[in-house]
């Protein structure tokens, strides 16, 4: 089985509880990234639940992008994973889990992760492990797009691709930087197979968990937006790590409408 089957109604439900999770526990404790949490849980919320609830797959996760926990522990919590990390997030508790993904809050997570662009040379060094060992067990590495301007991603680039080595890298394209990285030279794509999706269109993302499925080294640009099916608020600068008050929280929750083309 390599496809998600998940249905769309209830993918746009569990992504809208996701969002308001994410909203909500921001405000609660004043701390969190929301733009990027929501932008990438618009494609992270179907991997994981292709590997975790329909198929219990192997497999070994870093996010190189740490500072979007919130976004994590929040699909963690949903899919009742694990709940501790989110409810946990940020408070007094002696079992709390900060800012930056906790290595402890998942037991697919290879590091705990906060600066960028530190996250593919984690990734490989245990991919390649794996493949002296002759495992088959593959590495998805989750970066955010601001780490295409840091030199160790074109540096890791240039090496995991000739050796061959079982990583998805899934970036988060949600133009937090004024720049078309996305067009990566052509000289790499010679060598290395890569692919831009829409996270907003549900035959997309069932794309992207066929191609996590495929062996070898592989890049996936899922397109998404910061805020993202938050109407009015999305693409703005100021929710990259603002916290919304009571009243902004208020009306995020109404303008809320999950966008999930076929």
């Amino acid at each position: 089985m390599n496809k998600l089957n998940l249905e769309k109604k209830i993918l746009k439900q569990y992504l809208e509880e996701n969002t308001k999770q994410i909203l909500q526990k921001a405000n609660s404790i004043k701390s969190g990234h929301i733009g990027g949490s929501v932008s990438m849980s618009q494609f992270l919320l179907p991997i994981i639940y292709y590997l975790e609830i329909e198929n219990s797959i192997e497999y070994r996760l870093v996010l190189s992008k740490g500072h979007a926990s919130l976004g994590l522990y929040s699909i963690l919590s949903l899919l009742n994973i694990n709940k501790i990390p989110f409810q946990n997030y940020c408070t007094n508790d002696p079992d709390s889990f900060h800012g930056h993904t906790c290595k402890n809050s998942f037991n697919k997570l290879l590091a705990s992760t906060g600066s960028l662009g530190h996250g593919l040379p984690i990734a490989m060094g245990y991919s390649y492990a794996q493949k002296l060992s002759k495992s088959i067990i593959p590495t998805i590495c989750i970066m955010g797009d601001g780490e295409l301007q840091e030199g160790t991603f074109w540096e890791s680039i240039l090496h995991f691709a000739r050796m061959k080595l079982n990583i998805k890298i899934i970036i988060d394209f949600n133009d937090s930087i004024d720049t078309d990285t996305l067009k990566i030279d052509e000289a790499i794509k010679s060598f290395l197979e890569v692919h831009e999706l829409n996270a907003f269109s549900y035959s997309d993302l069932k794309k992207g968990i066929e191609l996590i499925n495929a062996n070898g080294p592989i890049i996936i640009f899922f397109r998404t937006v910061k805020l993202a099916n938050v109407k009015n608020y999305e693409s703005k600068p100021q929710w990259h790590a603002g916290i919304p008050n009571t009243l902004e929280l208020s009306d995020m929750l109404d303008k809320i409408n999950i966008k999930l083309e076929d």
